[in-house]
């Protein structure tokens, strides 16, 4: 079991990563869009749903006068039950519902597709087929949508017929039971849409323990925001302001923080899935230039360490020319000579210290090994597998800049001692 200080060090890592890769993919921005989108198809489907409920409940006065005091209470405006009461006593027309249908099904494309932009951001580019799958799973997405909101206002309507046929004890029983699972139906369905695009929109699919524990913490972190941020925010002081838009302004700003969330926590199961290759990446760079701070977080990843690490006795063989090898290598502690084969024996071509890579170029290359490695000292490595040496050379143009460098400073010895040498 992992210790209270490792657990906090690795949470603190995770943390850290998050915050980096949400700013450097701009996710604010699709954090904005996303509410934007929102917004836009938030309208059809109040104006749909105010008809539909107007339709069903036409026939319960007490279920009809229940639902106009709650969507009054939702628009917080002035006069709002006149308002409500007009547009209950005369429901849409078939040309405006079909209207409204087709304004739904276009701004809920667009939320969608702003969605999906925000996803790609994070797993980045998933080639033809994938996006003809996002664009499937996106109307599947908003089928599932307005279903979602029928069976709500269908569930709330029997709900209601069902009480009144048990009478006052049991009635009451069931009712206040089903106005419970009620307020619990939209976190579940907002929580089993955010666990469907963690599992199913990644070019590999995580598992499905961390795309659910991503989605409960997006979902859970949402709500537990909004409640705080309602003890600030005053519907009552808004719509002072504002009129009829305080509590619009205010779900916006809950919206704009849920996609932040959202956005976050799709980041977090990135990282979960590239989370040596990033560690190994902070940890390089700390051990080269990192502060007091850096060095003490990413100084030495135990987590590396316990997979990847290998210990060399001095004069131990690392690996021989000629063999096959997809592995790359780091340097932690003292140092190891690269060979080759000249003039009938053995030449030192270069030698390896702490903090550098070397073996790099049978995996880029994917060929066999061109020189002999043997550790001069003892030494302390990290073999590094092609599922974490080749996300590293992705990540950015850090990366590259120094296998680059590191290429170029062995190329100019190499010519040195041949130099020396003629």
């Amino acid at each position: 079991m992992m210790s209270p200080r490792k657990a906090s060090k690795s949470l603190a890592q995770r943390a850290i990563f998050c915050l980096e890769k949400f700013g450097e993919h701009e996710l604010a921005n699709h954090a904005a869009a996303g509410a934007y989108a929102f917004l836009l198809s938030a309208m059809p489907v109040v104006l749909l749903a105010l008809d539909l409920a107007a339709r069903l409940l036409r026939s319960r006065p007490g279920a009809l006068a229940d639902a106009k005091s709650a969507i009054a209470g939702l628009i917080g405006a002035m006069a709002a039950q006149d308002a409500v009461k007009a547009f209950f006593d005369r429901p849409l027309g078939l040309l405006a519902e079909a209207i409204g249908a087709i304004s739904l099904l276009y701004s809920a494309r667009l939320l969608i597709v702003t969605i999906q932009r925000g996803l790609r951001a994070v797993w980045g580019s998933q080639g033809k087929a994938a996006l003809l799958r996002d664009n499937l799973l996106g109307f599947a997405l908003e089928l599932v949508a307005l279903l979602a909101v029928v069976a709500i206002l269908a569930a709330s309507a029997a709900t209601r017929i069902v009480s009144d046929a048990l009478g006052s004890g049991a009635g009451l029983l069931l009712n206040g039971t089903m106005r419970r699972a009620a307020r619990a139906l939209p976190s579940l369905v907002l929580l089993a849409f955010v666990y469907l695009n963690y599992r199913l929109a990644p070019p590999e699919r995580p598992p499905r323990g961390i795309a659910l524990a991503a989605a409960l913490l997006c979902v859970l972190s949402s709500l537990a925001f909004s409640s705080v941020f309602g003890l600030f925010m005053s519907g009552a002081r808004y719509n002072l302001l504002y009129g009829i838009f305080g509590n619009l302004i205010i779900l916006l700003a809950n919206v704009y923080f849920f996609f932040c969330f959202f956005f976050g926590c799709a980041e977090l199961v990135f990282i979960e899935r590239r989370l040596d290759s990033l560690l190994f990446a902070r940890y390089q760079r700390a051990s080269v230039e990192g502060g007091r701070f850096e060095r003490s977080l990413f100084g030495r990843p135990e987590r590396l360490f316990a997979r990847y690490g290998r210990s060399f006795a001095a004069g131990e063989l690392v690996f021989s020319a000629g063999e096959a090898g997809s592995e790359a290598y780091f340097v932690h502690e003292g140092s190891i000579g690269i060979y080759v084969t000249a003039r009938g024996g053995e030449v030192r071509l270069a030698t390896i210290e702490a903090g550098e890579i070397f073996g790099e170029m049978a995996l880029i290359q994917g060929e066999v090994r061109s020189a002999t490695a043997r550790a001069e000292t003892e030494c302390l490595a990290l073999v590094l597998p092609p599922e974490i040496f080749e996300p590293y050379l992705q990540s950015g143009g850090e990366a590259t800049r120094k296998l680059v460098e590191l290429l170029a400073e062995r190329l100019r010895k190499a010519n040195e001692r041949f130099a020396g040498r003629a």
